[in-house]
């Protein structure tokens, strides 16, 4: 009977061995599986931040044609502008003094707001006026 007995002791070792040997292994498993799972959730957030930037991009991109349009017009007004008055050189401190409409021109519900805005600046003001530190970050914060 000892031995009967010594026999089913190492087989309930080998079992139990067996079992914990299982239990490690689902344990990985498990593991395995959360660590999927949290990778999914990172993923698909990462997914949704590219959308969003995706979509921002694209809205930053009609802003962008829009101002080139606006930026056409102001050429095209400006081009016009050239070839009907001649161009007069004018002295820095002049230049910046003549930004604001004269008053014999046409008034401003004659012309659109930009029109009358842009008005007595001609291209080489603007391209100034852009390059102002100031105007780009506005323009920056604007797109």
């Amino acid at each position: 009977m000892k031995k009967d007995s010594s026999n089913r002791r190492k087989e309930l070792h080998a079992i139990n061995q067996r079992l914990s040997g299982i239990k490690n292994t689902l344990r990985k498993i498990e593991g395995n599986i959360i660590e999927t799972k949290d990778n999914r959730e990172k993923l698909e957030n990462t997914l949704y931040n590219i959308e969003a930037h995706i979509k921002e991009t694209k809205d930053n991109k009609e802003k962008l044609e829009n101002i080139l349009v606006e930026l056409a017009e102001v050429k095209q007004h400006l081009a016009k502008r050239n070839n009907r008055q001649p161009r007069r050189r004018r002295d820095k401190g002049e230049a910046e003094v003549q930004t604001a409409p004269k008053k014999n021109q046409a008034t401003d519900a004659e012309k659109s707001s930009l029109e009358a805005l842009l008005g007595n600046m001609d291209f080489a003001q603007i391209v100034k006026l852009l390059q102002n530190p100031m105007v780009q970050s506005m323009l920056k914060n604007i797109l």
